[in-house]
């Protein structure tokens, strides 16, 4: 699915005395089997405006060749919605009392079929790391994370071509961080989904992202390739990732040392560098 924001605001409580503005006429665009990432306050509102749930105040969104206005009619809402998924922030409401069937009932609530209904619940529970041990497991009794799989899972099993995600990273520990950035990578580049990311945290898209947006005041303020993270102007509106802060620190040392996202590789090559 490619995505196109024209000129897009979204306003409320515009007719009010103290309107809030989130969106101020944003245009970009998002190619399917690509990973974006969003960053400053209220950016949650991309996820509701990509499923419909709100509407442009002004200008337009483009979701293949369906258009959204702020009046414009949609003849299948839920055919659209079927192409994306959208996981709101620590939002676990299972409604069964075993994985299996929680998966299976997010599969019939998209009218989503397959010959093996089995065989394709244990393959979208591998997607995300997790065994067929899990089936008969209740979603409401396992670990933070686990639930976070599960709910990716359920998301993955009606074969979605973007999925969203916001703050998807918080209560998350570091290795586990780079376990579900290792599996988003993925879900791209053999599954060819598109992932977007909507976080605070800059840390978390550090390597994976195609493309990075921040949103200051209700405008993208930056907006470019993996590249960015190195430039200047990214750090008057967030805090630079650490990793980021000492390569270019070692760089200006006057240590040749190539733009590294994972530390272990870092330290390797600081390791060559010094012997």
């Amino acid at each position: 699915m490619e995505i196109v924001f024209n000129k897009l605001s979204y306003v409320e409580n515009k007719m009010s005395s103290s309107p809030k503005n989130y969106l101020d006429n944003v245009s970009l665009e998002i190619k399917q089997g690509s990973i974006i990432g969003f960053i400053g306050e209220n950016i949650s509102i991309i996820g509701k405006l990509l499923m419909v749930i709100k509407r442009p105040s002004k200008g337009e969104l483009k979701l293949d060749n369906i258009v959204v206005k702020r009046t414009s009619h949609i003849n299948n809402i839920n055919l659209l919605r079927k192409k994306m998924a959208f996981m709101i922030d620590d939002n676990f409401n299972f409604i069964t009392d075993n994985v299996k069937s929680e998966i299976e009932t997010v599969m019939k609530n998209y009218n989503y079929h397959t010959k093996d209904v089995n065989k394709h619940i244990v393959d979208s529970l591998k997607i995300v790391g997790l065994s067929e041990d899990y089936l008969d497991r209740d979603p409401n009794e396992l670990s933070y994370t686990e639930k976070k799989k599960v709910n990716l899972a359920c998301m993955l099993s009606y074969n979605p071509e973007v999925i969203i995600l916001e703050n998807f990273e918080k209560g998350l520990i570091a290795r586990e961080r780079t376990y579900f950035k290792n599996l988003f990578l993925k879900l791209k580049n053999k599954f060819n989904k598109t992932i977007i990311l909507l976080t605070k945290d800059i840390t978390f898209m550090f390597g994976i992202v195609d493309n990075l947006n921040v949103i200051n005041n209700a405008k993208i303020v930056i907006s470019g390739d993996a590249d960015t993270f190195y430039e200047n102007k990214l750090y008057k509106y967030i805090e630079m990732p650490k990793i980021v802060e000492f390569t270019k620190y070692v760089q200006e040392q006057g240590h040749n040392i190539l733009e590294y996202v994972d530390i272990k590789e870092l330290i390797k090559e600081i390791y060559r560098n010094v012997k």
